[in-house]
């Protein structure tokens, strides 16, 4: 079984490429520009190459604060 994982540091308040607001989950991808952002999903969805290594991870907000990797 894998161990949670979570973000170090400083979580980002709103996304790089849109400039919206991150409330409760967000993306940190390679975008199709070849640099690496911190997403919305909506801007990963047009901006993004995908989840994984190499291409991005999903973080969720959770209960206590704490910003949990759940998908990459």
């Amino acid at each position: 079984m894998s161990r949670a994982m979570y973000w170090f540091g400083r979580a980002p308040t709103q996304c790089d490429v849109t400039k919206e607001p991150i409330v409760d989950e967000f993306i940190d991808g390679r975008t199709i520009y070849g640099t690496w952002a911190n997403m919305t999903p909506k801007a990963h969805a047009q901006h993004g190459l995908g989840l994984g290594t190499g291409l991005g991870q999903r973080y969720r907000k959770q209960a206590d604060g704490k910003w949990l990797k759940v998908e990459g």
